[in-house]
């Protein structure tokens, strides 16, 4: 906690309620006792990472970095996580973004973000917009033809 996050929880512009800011404060203070208690909490981190919950949730639910959550399950011999979603998961989003499903329920429905779903359709170049009918020459493309025109 820096003295400017102080000075704006004294003056109400700080929103982060009171517990959380002195539990933020005791956690600093009491490092000693954090360091003692670390291998309690290495098993718990490696539970929680081993039973599938995202490495950000564990993160913050023990006020650590996302670099020790993933230190803590390499040496406990923890596979990796796959970088990329099933093929299962990329067909079954496929499916209902040529259905017209809307994006933010494929992504709720799947588990995956909306962004995900939008790059996976971009990559299969699947598109909701039809292309433009008639598109007229810019400025620039006419006045290169005059001057090819002129030459000539």
């Amino acid at each position: 906690m820096k003295l400017s996050d102080a000075a704006k929880y004294v003056t109400g512009k700080r929103t982060e309620p009171l517990p959380a800011l002195v539990a933020s404060i005791k956690r600093i203070l009491k490092f000693p006792q954090e360091r003692a208690n670390r291998l309690a909490r290495y098993v718990v981190i490696t539970r929680a990472y081993q039973k599938g919950e995202s490495v950000d949730q564990i993160r913050t639910r023990f006020g650590c970095s996302r670099h020790t959550v993933l230190r803590y399950a390499r040496m406990a011999g923890l596979p990796l996580r796959p970088k990329h979603f099933p093929k299962e998961i990329r067909r079954a989003v496929i499916r209902d973004y040529k259905a017209k499903m809307p994006v933010a329920d494929i992504a709720r429905l799947h588990e995956v973000s909306p962004a995900y779903v939008s790059k996976i359709a971009r990559e299969e170049g699947i598109s909701r917009y039809a292309p433009p009918k008639n598109r007229r020459k810019s400025s620039h493309a006419k006045n290169a033809n005059r001057k090819t025109r002129r030459l000539g």
